[in-house]
């Protein structure tokens, strides 16, 4: 028999990683230090390590580490020393972001497992040529079941794949969301996302994703081949892991026992513990993944308040209970003090059973229980054969020699969205101009073509025939995956647009083998900008920065948060993006840019007026700064104050 699918529980802290482990987790995630995508969660010290590590070894569990946040340039010594010390500890693997990192950490650490973050967004079997030194990859939850099931049979055995089936859904793509960054500086690509998904937009929770639920999928997940069901909630409590460990590690053990068996008990107190309503998500092809209502946790559903302000309870409930009232305008809670049944009180009531509850609720008020009273205490599941903690001496990992590398000249690369907009920027003297590969009238825009970001497989393979024939001298690239694909040294310049998430030298040291440009990331500030080494890259100046990309069908035209910002909402080939309030709009500060040797400028214009925006660019460098009247209605962006 292949190996059996590994279960991978969330551990936030000491408590939770008992929860997991006593619940039958065949392997734990975790972060240590700083370095996580959940700096938030309590997390471990790099002291308290072994002892985990050990703990879950001699229980037969794997300790995975997080260590999947984009890493800037000066972090690289730090970063690294605790990915060796994590080593020394006696962990099996590591989950990076940084696809560069991948080959550099596996021949320092050729024993010790790599796993490719959902961060890293590796939407299709294209990235496969990049992956060496990896060990898993974790697909998106924008994936259906088809694109799991054609992934694992075109990439094959040499790489694992690791699939979401619990908990929350993030409403952009992985690794592909700046909407906290710009918002609060607390970036998502850096651990310390603030939600701002959860937040109310145009009067509702547009943004707010129900919770991911496939405990009914396992067979079709695992016949698809999936080597690991992920299940998500580092920030959750203990309960939340110890009870969806168990559900998933029953259900996971009765399909492999002959028949899928559902413990209902442990869903219902998993959907008690914390819950924004269950879906099957993207990999089962539902649509509607948003929950508009509320952000918050509803608990289970107990009945509608009638006429005479009695409940006909959905499910028992029990004096000392927590409860959700859901009125027309607002949520309240309350704890049940008193329960009345037939004339009587009564200290409980069964499911199907009337009451009166004495709570300030009126007919047609949603009631859900939200916390119980009773809190189960459930055996140890069977303990799995121990794991021997292999003793390793701590290794320094060799930082690449990076090669100082000038600019190679002066470039003003605009992306544009329509033919006038090229027509414009040309017109103005931009070095080069992209336009949508896909866009109809391409052809007639004397524009370079420019590739989107998420594709699927067979959109790549579109894209990719289109740009040999158009046989343009440039390409902007918003699909790394496609960049082995269309490298041709000398006759063709490939540029990377900014989701590619390029922060550091070693990042630009592994797109310089493909020839390529990169735009860095928008997160870095002018002296993050100004230590690289190699100065061969462009930086976005002016444009409005692209928060999210999702997959999600948002029917408005824009968003207005409770604070009164509005973000345009724009499609971009078969996804949606959400833009900044602001457009950036660097002006003469991009003196600082060229006095640092950078000097290859992005244009991202969504707004119109190509041809004004580059002729006033195009002033400034010739030494004719703008009027601060100009300036005004733009933002610097994280030019001045970065991220943490």
């Amino acid at each position: 028999m292949a190996n059996k699918v590994e279960i991978l529980s969330p551990v936030g802290g000491p408590q939770s990683l008992t929860s997991a482990v006593e619940n039958g987790a065949d392997a734990v995630y975790f972060g240590v230090g700083k370095f996580n995508a959940r700096r938030r969660a309590e997390n471990f010290t790099l002291m308290e390590l072994r002892e985990a590590v050990e703990y879950a070894h001699d229980n037969g569990v794997k300790v995975y580490n997080t260590f999947n946040i984009l890493i800037k340039n000066h972090e690289f010594r730090e970063f690294f020393d605790n990915i060796s010390d994590a080593y020394a500890s006696g962990i099996d693997g590591i989950m990076i972001q940084h696809i560069s990192f991948a080959w550099l950490l596996k021949d320092t650490f050729p024993d010790l497992r790599i796993h490719i973050s959902t961060q890293a967004a590796v939407t299709n079997t294209y990235y496969a040529d990049l992956l060496s030194g990896a060990d898993r990859v974790t697909l998106p939850r924008e994936f259906s079941l088809d694109q799991v099931r054609e992934f694992i049979e075109k990439v094959g055995p040499r790489l694992e794949t690791e699939v979401f089936v619990h908990g929350a859904l993030c409403f952009s793509y992985s690794g592909q969301c700046l909407f906290s960054s710009f918002l609060g500086g607390r970036s998502g690509n850096r651990g310390l996302c603030a939600q701002p998904c959860r937040r109310k937009y145009n009067e509702s929770y547009l943004l707010s994703t129900k919770d991911l639920c496939l405990v009914h999928r396992i067979p079709e997940l695992i016949t698809a081949g999936v080597s690991s069901l992920k299940i998500e909630g580092r920030l959750r409590s203990p309960q939340y892991t110890a009870l969806a460990t168990r559900v998933y590690r029953l259900a996971v053990d009765s399909y492999y026992a002959g028949q899928l068996r559902l413990p209902e008990k442990e869903l219902k107190e998993l959907a008690l513990e914390f819950n924004r309503e269950f879906t099957e998500g993207y990999l089962f092809e539902e649509t509607e993944i948003t929950a508009c209502e509320s952000s918050k946790n509803r608990g289970l559903f107990l009945g509608i308040v009638g006429a005479d302000t009695t409940l006909t309870l959905h499910e028992p409930l029990a004096v000392g209970d927590g409860i959700g009232i859901w009125t027309k305008d607002e949520i309240d809670g309350a704890v049940i003090k008193k329960i009345e049944k037939d004339g009587n009180l009564v200290s409980s009531a069964y499911a199907g059973e009337t009451v009166k509850l004495f709570i300030r609720a009126t007919e047609g008020d949603r009631i859900y229980k939200t916390s119980s009273r009773k809190k189960t205490r459930y055996a140890p599941v069977n303990p799995k054969p121990k794991i021997e903690t292999p003793m390793r001496a701590k290794l320094q990992v060799p930082i690449p020699n990076i090669e100082v590398t000038e600019s190679d000249g002066m470039e003003i690369l605009v992306k544009v969205y329509s033919n006038v907009a090229a027509e414009g920027a040309l017109k103005a003297g931009a070095t080069t101009v992209f336009y949508s590969i896909f866009a109809h009238d391409l052809p007639e825009s004397h524009a370079s073509p420019y590739i989107p970001r998420m594709l699927s497989d067979s959109d790549a393979a579109d894209a990719i025939t289109r740009v040999i024939e158009d046989d343009s001298g440039a390409v902007l690239l918003g699909d790394l995956g496609l960049i082995p694909h269309l490298s041709k040294p000398g006759s063709r310049t490939v540029y990377l647009d900014y989701s590619a998430n390029i922060f550091n030298d070693i990042d630009m040291a592994f797109i310089k083998k493909y020839g390529a440009v990169p735009v860095l990331s928008p997160e870095l500030n002018q002296s993050e900008l100004a230590e690289f080494k190699n100065k061969n890259f462009a930086v976005l100046v002016h444009g409005r920065p692209v928060l999210m990309n999702t997959k999600y069908q948002l029917k408005e035209g824009s968003l207005k948060d409770e604070r009164g910002f509005v973000f345009p909402v724009r499609e971009e080939f078969k996804y949606t993006q959400i833009l900044n309030s602001l457009p950036i709009g660097l002006f003469n500060e991009i003196s600082k840019l060229c006095d640092a040797g950078i000097t290859k400028f992005f244009f991202d214009l969504t707004d119109g007026n190509a041809e004004k925006i580059i002729r006033l660019y195009k002033d400034i460098l010739n030494g004719k700064p703008v009027k601060k009247s100009l300036r005004r209605n733009h933002t610097r962006g994280h030019f001045n104050r970065g991220v943490g």
